[in-house]
């Protein structure tokens, strides 16, 4: 649908189908009119009616118009307004496209911060919860062993108690044997008395014989209760010794129970434990609390998606939509380039001329980063700015440049003092005194020659012992020591070494080369190693993450063909966004990785329209995108100016 007349025909936009008004009417489209357009409808009209009525008096005059020249003038009138009116709607709508992209960019950023202090927050509940899982397996496990020691003590009172039990009932038993034998020794006496003061001499035999039986009956049972009794004697006094024991070894142990270093260290080891899980409660309560809330976040970004998706179908019938990327003059940009080149060693492909360009009509200024080593990057920027080879460029970043930088030291033009001993009769061999290039001792089996510039300040200085070069110093043209070099002993095509300094002489950075890889040491100004690493590229990502960009208005545009551009990419940790630069899909993969549905990428930029359209073609999501449109323009050489600089041997006291 065309909201105004007939102009530039837009195949995006349609409008989606309205409620139904009334039984018979139809569905139709809709449009919301200004109302500064319907105020100019009005005047449109009282034109054309103002219009027909001064007909008869323009017939009247020398230049009469007839009534279809004036609904000529009139329709055309309308014509030019309603174009004027077609043009402001494209424009808006286009702006409304950009705005509706915008937003959505910032909800999947935010959707995107949002699920990884998610994963990371229920990383930590886990952690938490298996801290406290621990916990709890280390409590039960020291209350068992608090549990057995306290047995031990337990099953010993338990057996002193049952022992003395046994000996009680074996006391009262003996007690009831010899209650029995001397009621039996009372019948014995009560028997004899009856025989002796029996006076019927006729009955006192059988009366005898009754009795003597019946004593011999109690002797044979005062006899069994004997034994019975001595026996049971002789148990007693061993229960009795084993009560004994038992009682001396329950006292120890209980004595000891009181001292026992085991019992008491596991009982307060159960006190920190408990406290210990407490904390961690304290923890899983807060842990799921943050859960909620960032899980509440999560929802009411769902809801804001939605919410955008139903207006951009509204709109543009469409929830994937495509814009041209444009640069936000309130962002740091930062182009990554490993190295630049000077000036005369140019090619007719100039990528830095290519980039510059892109912020022509724009506000914007970028920075440019490289990672190389190059004395001469400080002039070479500096060439390229005074040249006008960039009109839209700041500063150069670079690590190695940068430890010139850290220190308070004020780099001044100076003049170098070589690490020679003047005691071993150094002598000029070619140059002159005070600049001279090749030295050599008395003994002559060591060799320094020296190299100049253009301008004649220092730029290297190379050491050679019998012949054999072992180390080269590298200077900037202030004649500051940026590095020194030291060959193989194996291999003189080979560095077996590579030591940086700050302006101040410290050492910032040694490399060590191996035949099969690199270590890398940063070293803090008082000498001491901050940290290693295990690769060139390694280093590289931590100092541009670290060090160089660490914002979140910071924007890194860097080729896809970068040997960290995937690191970079997918590191969480990173506060700066990426911006890719992408000038070869013959790689598909890393492709898929830009465009897909979780990739951090808002904004590319294309090198051309072929890698424009593959772009497109595999592209399933919002985009902002720019094609690079190279032009070129031609560059005049930089003159070259010279400096005086005085090369000298210091005294060795």
């Amino acid at each position: 649908m065309r909201l105004f007349g007939h102009g530039k025909k837009d195949s995006e936009l349609t409008t989606p189908e309205t409620g139904t008004h009334d039984h018979d009417e139809p569905k139709r489209e809709s449009a919301v009119i200004p109302e500064t357009v319907a105020t100019d409808s009005r005047q449109l009209n009282h034109q054309t009616q103002a219009t027909q009525e001064s007909q008869p008096a323009k017939n009247t005059g020398h230049t009469v118009s007839t009534p279809y020249e004036g609904l000529v003038s009139t329709r055309t009138d309308l014509e030019r307004q309603v174009n004027q009116l077609n043009h402001a709607y494209g424009d808006a709508r286009n702006h409304l496209r950009s705005q509706m992209l915008t937003e959505k960019d910032y909800l999947r950023s935010q959707s995107r911060i949002i699920n990884q202090d998610y994963e990371r927050q229920t990383d930590q509940r886990d952690a938490d919860f298996e801290q406290f899982s621990q916990l709890q397996d280390q409590r039960n496990h020291t209350a068992a062993q608090l549990k057995q020691l306290i047995a031990a003590v337990n099953q010993h009172k338990q057996q002193f108690e049952e022992q003395q039990t046994v000996l009680t009932r074996m006391q009262e038993q003996a007690k009831a044997i010899a209650k029995q034998r001397e009621s039996l020794k009372a019948q014995e006496q009560e028997l004899l008395g009856q025989i002796n003061n029996q006076a019927n001499l006729t009955d006192l035999m059988g009366v005898i014989a009754a009795k003597q039986k019946k004593i011999a009956e109690l002797n044979q049972q005062d006899h069994d209760f004997a034994q019975a009794e001595t026996g049971l004697q002789t148990a007693l006094t061993k229960q009795q010794a084993l009560v004994d024991r038992l009682g001396k070894q329950v006292t120890v142990q209980e004595k000891a129970a009181q001292g026992n270093n085991q019992v008491k260290a596991r009982q307060q080891r159960l006190m920190t434990i408990d406290a210990k899980l407490k904390e961690q409660q304290v923890k899983l309560s807060a842990d799921d609390k943050e859960l909620s809330a960032i899980k509440h976040h999560k929802d009411e970004l769902g809801t804001q998606f939605e919410t955008l998706a139903e207006r951009m179908k509204f709109y543009f019938s469409s929830t994937k939509l495509i814009d041209t990327f444009q640069f936000d003059s309130n962002r740091h940009y930062v182009l990554f380039s490993n190295t630049i080149l000077p000036i005369n060693q140019l090619t007719d492909q100039r990528g830095l001329e290519i980039i510059d360009q892109l912020f022509e009509k724009t506000t914007s200024k970028f920075d440019v980063l490289t990672t190389d080593f190059n004395r001469e990057l400080v002039n070479i920027w500096e060439a390229y700015q005074t040249q006008g080879l960039l009109r839209h460029s700041g500063a150069i970043m670079n690590p190695y440049l940068a430890f010139q930088r850290e220190s308070n030291h004020v780099n001044q033009q100076t003049d170098v003092a070589l690490p020679l001993d003047q005691a071993e009769g150094w002598q000029v061999h070619a140059g002159t005194k005070h600049q001279p290039e090749l030295i050599e001792p008395a003994s002559g089996k060591q060799t320094v020659s020296l190299e100049y510039r253009a301008d004649r300040s220092l730029e290297s200085v190379k050491y050679f012992q019998n012949d054999q070069l072992f180390k080269m110093a590298i200077y900037d043209q202030k004649n500051t020591l940026l590095a020194t070099q030291y060959v193989d002993s194996h291999d003189a095509q080979r560095a077996a070494s590579e030591i940086y300094y700050r302006a101040d002489h410290s050492v910032a950075l040694e490399k060590m080369f191996f035949n099969d890889h690199v270590v890398i040491q940063t070293t803090a100004s008082g000498q001491t190693v901050e940290r290693t690493f295990e690769t060139e590229n390694a280093y590289y990502e931590w100092w541009i993450k670290t060090q160089a960009l660490k914002t979140a208005q910071d924007s890194l545009i860097i080729d896809t063909t970068v040997p960290f551009f995937t690191k970079l990419l997918n590191d969480n940790e990173r506060q700066f966004e990426i911006i890719p630069l992408v000038t070869d899909v013959s790689d598909p993969e890393i492709l898929m990785q830009i465009i897909a549905d979780d990739s951090p990428v808002n904004n590319m930029i294309v090198n051309d329209e072929s890698v424009h359209q593959e772009v497109l073609r595999r592209l399933k999501r919002d985009m902002h995108i720019m094609v690079i449109n190279p032009q070129h323009d031609a560059i005049q050489k930089p003159k070259t100016a010279t400096i005086k600089t005085q090369i000298y041997i210091p005294k060795v006291s």
